[in-house]
C-alpha cells in the first residue's frame, strides 16, 4: 500500500515500506497533509498523526487526478464553470429544500460555490463542503472568506471512508460530485450513515454522453475521428446515468423515496467561439494529446473542434444543452 503525501508543491506518491523520512516537509520541518491508503509502518504512521489534514484514501486515482492537472484547471475555470451550470445549480439548491437552522454536508464541493449558497440558504445552521481535492478546498475556503460567509467550512475528504459524525446532517447534497466513487456502495452508505433519519439526500449526476454534447465535441473525440488515437472509453461522470443502478445503489445504501427528474438547462460555454476553443485546448486531456501531434495534426484537430463548436454559437455566445438527472431521496 502506499502513502499519497500532498507535498508543499503539490501530490505526490510516496513509498511508505521507506519510513517518515521520505514523507513530504516543508522548510520548518511541517508534514504536508496526507492521504493515508493502507496499512502503514509504525514510523510513517507517527509522522502522519502530525497532518494538519489526513484522511484515509481508497479512491487514489481520483485523488491524484484532482489534486494534480484536473483540479488545477477547475481552479483556473471556476468562474466558467460556475456559470455553465449555474441554472442546474439552482434546480439543485432548490430541491435541497434548505432550511434556517439545517445541517447540510456536500459532497465533491469542488471550490465550494454550492456549499456556500447552501451556508447561506440554512442560516443559523452549518454547510460543510468535502472533496478530495486539497488544492480545490483551499481555493473554496479563501472564497467563502471573501465572501464573508462563516457558517461554511471545507474538509479534505474521500466520502467513501470518511468519518462523518453520525446522524448529523440533515441533508446531503453534491452538485456533480458523486459519479466518481471507486466503490459507490460504500460512499452512498457512508453518506447514510451522516444523515440523519428523514435526512434528505439531494444530487446531479449528468445522464448519457449523447445527450450532453459538451462532452463529445472536445479535441480527444475529434482526434478519434481523425484516427490520431482510439475513441475515449466509458467515463465516470456517467456512471449513474443508468437509474437503474443508480437506485439499486441508493436503495441499497438504506435509502428511500428515490425519485429521478429530468434537468435540462441550457449551459453557457464562452462568449465565442474562439474562447472556447482555447477552453478545450487548455484542458489536461487536450494539453496531453497535443504534446505527441505535429503542428499540422494540431491545426486540423483545432478546425475540427472549431467546425464542431459553430453548431452552438449565437452572435453573443456559445450555449449547449445540459443533461442532467435531479435526484432525491431520503435517509430511512
Amino acid at each position: 500500500m502506499a502513502l499519497w503525501g500532498f507535498g508543499f508543491d503539490g501530490l505526490e506518491p510516496v513509498d511508505s515500506s521507506a519510513g517518515a523520512g521520505y514523507l513530504p516537509l516543508n522548510q520548518a520541518g511541517e508534514l504536508g497533509d496526507c492521504v493515508l491508503c493502507g496499512d502503514l509502518p509504525c514510523a510513517v504512521a507517527r509522522v502522519a498523526e502530525r497532518c494538519s489534514v489526513s484522511f484515509v484514501a481508497v479512491n487514489a486515482e481520483q485523488a491524484g487526478d484532482w489534486n494534480g492537472a484536473s483540479g488545477r484547471h477547475f481552479i483556473e475555470q471556476r468562474e466558467r464553470h460556475e456559470r455553465m451550470r449555474g441554472r442546474l445549480t439552482a434546480r439543485l439548491l432548490a430541491a435541497a429544500q434548505i432550511q434556517d437552522g439545517e445541517n447540510v454536508l456536500d459532497i465533491g464541493c469542488g471550490c465550494g460555490d454550492a456549499t456556500i449558497l447552501a451556508a447561506r440558504a440554512a442560516g443559523s445552521g452549518q454547510a460543510l463542503g468535502a472533496d478530495l481535492s486539497r488544492i480545490q478546498v483551499a481555493e473554496a475556503r479563501r472564497l467563502a472568506a471573501s465572501a464573508g460567509v462563516t457558517n461554511a467550512r471545507f474538509e479534505v475528504a474521500d466520502a467513501q471512508v470518511h468519518p462523518f459524525p453520525a446522524g448529523n446532517f440533515d441533508v446531503v447534497l453534491s452538485n456533480f460530485g458523486v459519479m466518481f466513487f471507486d466503490d459507490p456502495a460504500a460512499a452512498f452508505g457512508s453518506l447514510r450513515k451522516a444523515l440523519r433519519r428523514g435526512g434528505r439526500l439531494t444530487f446531479l449526476c449528468w445522464r448519457t454522453r449523447d445527450e450532453n454534447p459538451f462532452f463529445t465535441i472536445g479535441f480527444a473525440e475529434a482526434a478519434a475521428v481523425l484516427g490520431l488515437r482510439e475513441l475515449p472509453g466509458p467515463s465516470a461522470a456517467f456512471s449513474l446515468a443508468d437509474t437503474g443502478r443508480a437506485g439499486a445503489l441508493l436503495s441499497g445504501a438504506g435509502f428511500g423515496g428515490i425519485e429521478f427528474a429530468k434537468a435540462d438547462e441550457l449551459m453557457l460555454i464562452g462568449r465565442d467561439v474562439d474562447d472556447v476553443l482555447e477552453y478545450e485546448r487548455a484542458s489536461p486531456s487536450a494539453t496531453e494529446l497535443l504534446t505527441g501531434l505535429s503542428p499540422a495534426q494540431s491545426a486540423e484537430l483545432a478546425r475540427q473542434v472549431r467546425d464542431r463548436l459553430v453548431a452552438y454559437a449565437s452572435p453573443d455566445s456559445v450555449a449547449m444543452p445540459g443533461a442532467a438527472w435531479l435526484v432525491t431521496a431520503q435517509a430511512e
